[in-house]
């Protein structure tokens, strides 16, 4: 079973925030979630690239669990994969499907090379652009 990592955000402010820019909140944390997917791919170690391609995206209206599966069984047939459960209305879920990708992620992992956390600085990168304002100049802009 693949290890889950709980973020949660204040919408108050974001739903007034996205009224003034016309767009939704859902679009928002869509936005947010798209960017945690690209960072923690860049993030991740290359090793077989299975942990990489098995990153991905599940919204309350998309989910991209197959592809994903298939991008991380592509040179080996025998990867374990899971997936995310369906998240609710404004929620979403961003990880790998890989069944190892707990003991790559966490302190005190065992493997060659021990831990080497890659979505967690994506999220906190992300949830920092965020906090900053320097995301919300950019859908201003």
């Amino acid at each position: 079973m693949t290890a889950t990592m709980v973020w949660k955000l204040d919408t108050k402010e974001l739903d007034r925030i996205a009224a003034k820019l016309n767009v939704n909140r859902d679009a928002i944390i869509r936005r947010a979630a798209f960017e945690v997917e690209a960072q923690a791919k860049q993030n991740a170690p290359y090793d077989t690239t299975a942990l990489r391609n098995s990153i991905y995206v599940v919204t309350d209206k998309e989910d991209n669990y197959s592809q994903a599966a298939n991008k991380a069984k592509a040179n080996n047939p025998e990867v374990r994969t899971e997936p995310h459960p369906k998240p609710t209305k404004g929620s979403v879920f961003v990880g790998p499907c890989v069944e190892y990708a707990e003991y790559v992620e966490y302190p005190g992992a065992v493997r060659k090379g021990g831990e080497r956390p890659y979505l967690t600085p994506a999220a906190e990168n992300v949830m920092n652009k965020y906090n900053s304002g320097e995301a919300w100049k950019e859908l201003c802009e």
